[in-house]
């Protein structure tokens, strides 16, 4: 049996905790060899174009792919011997959600344990996820966000201080938003190569997770960022060579080496230890991958058949 799962359908059954579980299980097997993951594509011809993305997680026994065209983006998930197609995902909020909660699994794992406040730069849509994930990982006291358009930064403060139950201040600059935080988010639509967060705003021992960004055109971190990260994790080591800017540039440049870069796979798994180390920074960059959608859709399925939600399909 195949069912279809609506936009509505999946709000409803993606909480945050489960959405990071997820991607642990996910990530650990991808650490241990048993999780295919392929690169984003974006074929097109004569101006006609689709981005997909596909995953295999073997362990878990299910495997998919998420395609986004003109229409709503849908993860199609299959499973068993018989490669069965489970489901028809609407995949805008499994997106939204499992950005957010590979930010909040790096945080997990890279940021201080006692951290305890955020600087936020970029207040759309995307920007929800992050801060409930990294609430959902660390015990929060004080949020502060910056976007360029006022109101939509006074809004979103408004929406995420009754959401979250802490306090989000909406300010006036990036450097303001991210000064003397202990956990740096920028989730920017940004469409240039310059910089949105610079390297010497960041106080000593921060952790930052880097999420808006995954084209080679678009920069949201500078060189100084970089240069000061004791640690430096992505979600793919192959995705990021192909799209993470902040990155590539600074490799060119000589700044870092991309065998100075880890994957969050081994950081999750064990196989490598996050440095304690006050002077410096930790920086996830993340880009969005297949192995995070298709995990969390087996995690939405699974919730979907314990409650009987979805709409079944006859093919």
């Amino acid at each position: 049996m195949t069912i279809f799962l609506s936009e509505s359908d999946v709000v409803g059954l993606l909480d945050m905790a489960g959405a990071i579980d997820a991607l642990e299980k996910g990530f650990k097997e991808k650490s241990a060899g048993t999780a295919v993951n392929l690169s984003r594509v974006r074929p097109e011809a004569n101006g006609v174009g689709l981005t997909m993305m596909v995953s295999i997680l073997g362990s878990m026994r299910v495997s998919g792919f998420k395609v986004m065209g003109a229409g709503k983006p849908l993860v199609l998930l299959y499973g068993g011997e018989s490669k069965t197609l489970l489901a028809v995902i609407e995949a805008s909020s499994l997106g939204q959600r499992r950005t957010g909660a590979a930010s909040g699994l790096a945080t997990k794992y890279m940021a201080a344990a006692k951290a305890n406040t955020v600087g936020i730069v970029g207040t759309g849509f995307q920007a929800r996820s992050q801060l409930e994930a990294v609430c959902t990982v660390r015990n929060i006291e004080a949020i502060k966000a910056f976007s360029r358009n006022q109101d939509k930064r006074k809004e979103f403060a408004t929406i995420m201080s009754d959401v979250l139950g802490i306090d989000v201040i909406p300010v006036d600059s990036a450097e303001e938003a991210v000064k003397d935080t202990d956990i740096v988010v920028t989730i920017t639509n940004v469409r240039t190569l310059d910089p949105v967060v610079l390297g010497d705003w960041i106080k000593p021992g921060s952790h930052i997770n880097a999420a808006g960004a995954n084209s080679l055109s678009r920069r949201e971190l500078d060189e100084t960022t970089i240069l000061r990260s004791a640690m430096i994790a992505v979600d793919d080591l192959d995705q990021a060579k192909i799209e993470c800017a902040d990155l590539v540039m600074a490799v060119d440049s000589g700044v870092t080496r991309w065998d100075q870069i880890v994957e969050l796979s081994d950081i999750v798994s064990g196989d490598l230890t996050v440095p304690i180390d006050n002077e410096r920074l930790t920086l996830f960059e993340s880009q969005g991958i297949a192995l995070e959608d298709i995990a969390v859709a087996a995690y939405i399925y699974e919730k979907a058949i314990v409650r009987g939600i979805g709409e079944t399909l006859s093919f």
